[in-house]
């Protein structure tokens, strides 16, 4: 009984010892480990991001690498805290949408739905908002001349927010 028991033993520590190093054979499989840990997010082009936020003057501002990692990061930032704000939007909005199609239209829901939409549009607006000031202020004295020159009299004439509003 003793030879038996310790023979169960020594096997069941020798697939224990299998099991554990598949599993680390596994986990170490780069190919593995890129599908599984890393989800599939599109790549995004900077550079042609850095090129929209400010033409057509981008050229002429002449931004160090420095200012143009920041405000990737700014904007980056930006799209972060935009976006459950952007999805509960959506959300709303379709049951807004739904709750128009039905026969009894309820007049206190979609004021309530409209209203919590307008909440939502004004933080976006504000995040918007304070992306661009942290934008403005990373320029030098030259270069926001040269931004105020081309966007704040063009967004004035017709009614944009100017070329840096583009999340």
């Amino acid at each position: 009984m003793k030879l038996f028991a310790s023979l169960l033993f020594v096997v069941s520590l020798l697939i224990g010892g299998a099991v554990v190093a598949v599993a680390q054979a596994r986990a170490q499989t780069p190919s593995d480990v890129d599908e599984q840990s890393v989800p599939a997010v599109p790549a995004r082009d900077y550079g042609a991001l850095l090129q929209e936020v400010f033409a057509p003057i981008t050229d002429q501002l002449k931004l160090t690498r420095e200012q143009e990692f920041q405000i990737i990061a700014i904007i980056t930032s930006a799209e972060v805290k935009a976006d459950p704000l952007v999805q509960r939007l959506d959300e709303l909005d379709q049951q807004l949408s739904a709750d128009a199609l039905l026969d009894s239209l309820a007049e206190a829901k979609i004021r309530q739905l409209s209203a919590e939409e307008a909440t939502l549009l004004t933080q976006m607006i504000a995040i918007k908002a304070r992306a661009k000031a942290s934008i403005y202020r990373l320029l030098t004295p030259n270069q926001r001349t040269l931004v105020a020159q081309q966007f704040r009299g063009k967004s004035q004439l017709n009614g944009s927010l100017g070329a840096i509003g583009i999340y």
